[in-house]
C-alpha cells in the first residue's frame, strides 16, 4: 500500500513539473487569452545568417567628380577650377570633364595664368553639361562633336581596327589629346587627358585654309589653294587629314619642278588630292599601313620609334586641329599619285 502511494506521489510531481515547463509563465492568463492562436504566430523567424545570405550586396556609391579628381592626384585641375570660380560647377549633375594631368598643365602656360576670365574661358572648354558615357562613345563609327560650357565644340575621335591604317582596339582622343583613363563619378564622367585643350581649335573661323594662311611656312601650299579658287572652306566639306608640306619642302624640289606644278591647275589639284586623306586621323590614331587619299591611291604610312613617315616625307609637326579635320606638317612633297579612273571622272579639285 505504501508503495502504491509513493508511485502516485511521484506521478503527481512529474505531471506538475511538465505543466510548469510548457506554460509561458511570462504572460498572465489575461495576456495569454490575447495572444493570437494562428499557427503563423509560431513560425520561426529567419535567422540572421539566412538574411545575410539572401540580402543584396551593399552598393558602393561612386564618389563625385571633385573627390575622384583629388583621389587620382589631379590636383592642378582642381586648384585652377577653384581659381576660375568653377568649383560649384563640378558639383553639378550630368557633367563630363576632360581633365588634363598635372604634367599637361605644367607643359602649358595655363598654370601661371592670372587672368581669371581667360582661365575660366579655357577651363569651361573642358566641361560638357551632360554625360558622354564611354559606352556611347565607343559605338561611334568615326567621331563625335559636342558643345562645351564654353560654347565651342570638342571633337571626340575613336580609333579601332578598321583596316591596317587604324589603331588596333580602341584609342580615344579629344581634339587629338589622348584619353589616358576614364572614371565614373556619381555626378558624371571624367576623362583624364594628356594635354590642355585650346578653345580656338574648333572655333567657327578656324578652317583649314585659315590655319594655312596664318602659318608662314605654309605660304606656298596656301598659294596653290588660292590658284584653284579655294580661300575658305572647301565646297565639299568632310572630315579630312591634310599632310602639309612646308615651304622648305617645296624649295627642295628639283629645279623647275615647282614652276611646273604652278603652271597647271590639274597638277596642283593632283598634288592637293595626294596630300589629303578622308577622315580625321590624329597622330594618336595612326599606325603603319596604307592610307587612302583623295587621288584614289594609297600612301604608305610607317610608324616607328624614329617617328612617322608618309611615303617619302617625315611628319615633323602633328595635330593642327581645325573645323575641317587636322593638319600634319611634313618635310617633303609627296609625288603626285596617278588618279584612279573613278577619281579622274571629275576635275581633281572637286575631289577635294
Amino acid at each position: 500500500m505504501k508503495f502504491l502511494i509513493l508511485i502516485a506521489c511521484i506521478s503527481v510531481v512529474v505531471l506538475a513539473a511538465s505543466t510548469v515547463a510548457y506554460t509561458p509563465s511570462r504572460y498572465s492568463p489575461e495576456q495569454r487569452r490575447q495572444q493570437p492562436s494562428s499557427p503563423a504566430h509560431y513560425r520561426t523567424p529567419p535567422q540572421p545568417s539566412y538574411r545575410s545570405a539572401t540580402a543584396p550586396a551593399p552598393v558602393n556609391t561612386p564618389k563625385d567628380i571633385s573627390a575622384l579628381l583629388k583621389e587620382n592626384g589631379l590636383t592642378v585641375v582642381l586648384d585652377l577650377m577653384a581659381k576660375a570660380g568653377l568649383s560649384e560647377t563640378l558639383n553639378g549633375p550630368e557633367l563630363t570633364i576632360w581633365a588634363p594631368t598635372n604634367e599637361a598643365f605644367a607643359a602649358s602656360e595655363l598654370k601661371n595664368l592670372n587672368d581669371v576670365d581667360l582661365l575660366k574661358n579655357v577651363l569651361s572648354y573642358h566641361l560638357v553639361s551632360f554625360k558622354n558615357d564611354p559606352k556611347e562613345i565607343s559605338s561611334i563609327q568615326y567621331e563625335l562633336s559636342v558643345p562645351t560650357l564654353q560654347g565651342e565644340n570638342v571633337r571626340i575621335s575613336v580609333y579601332r581596327k578598321k583596316g591596317v591604317s587604324f589603331a588596333f582596339g580602341e584609342t580615344v582622343t579629344i581634339n587629338g589629346a589622348l584619353v589616358l583613363k576614364t572614371l565614373r563619378a556619381s555626378n558624371g564622367i571624367i576623362y583624364i587627358i594628356d594635354r590642355v585643350l585650346d578653345p580656338k581649335d574648333l572655333a567657327f573661323k578656324n578652317t583649314q585654309m585659315e590655319v594655312l594662311r596664318n602659318t608662314k611656312e605654309f605660304s606656298i601650299i596656301y598659294k596653290m589653294f588660292e590658284d584653284l579658287g579655294i580661300t575658305l572652306v572647301s565646297d565639299k566639306y568632310r572630315p579630312k587629314t591634310f599632310f602639309a608640306p612646308t615651304n622648305a619642302a617645296f624649295e627642295a624640289l628639283p629645279a623647275g619642278a615647282l614652276d611646273a606644278i604652278f603652271a597647271s591647275q590639274d597638277e596642283i589639284g593632283k598634288l592637293i588630292n595626294t596630300h589629303t586623306a578622308s577622315g580625321t586621323h590624329y597622330s594618336r590614331g595612326l599606325v603603319s599601313g596604307p592610307v587612302p587619299v583623295f587621288s584614289g591611291s594609297n600612301l604608305d604610312l610607317v610608324v616607328s620609334p624614329n617617328g612617322v613617315t608618309v611615303d617619302n616625307a617625315k611628319i615633323i609637326g602633328v595635330d593642327l586641329t581645325n573645323t575641317e579635320g587636322v593638319i600634319h606638317v611634313i618635310d617633303a612633297v609627296i609625288p603626285n599619285k596617278p588618279e584612279t579612273p573613278s577619281a579622274m571622272c571629275t576635275a581633281p579639285i572637286k575631289n577635294y
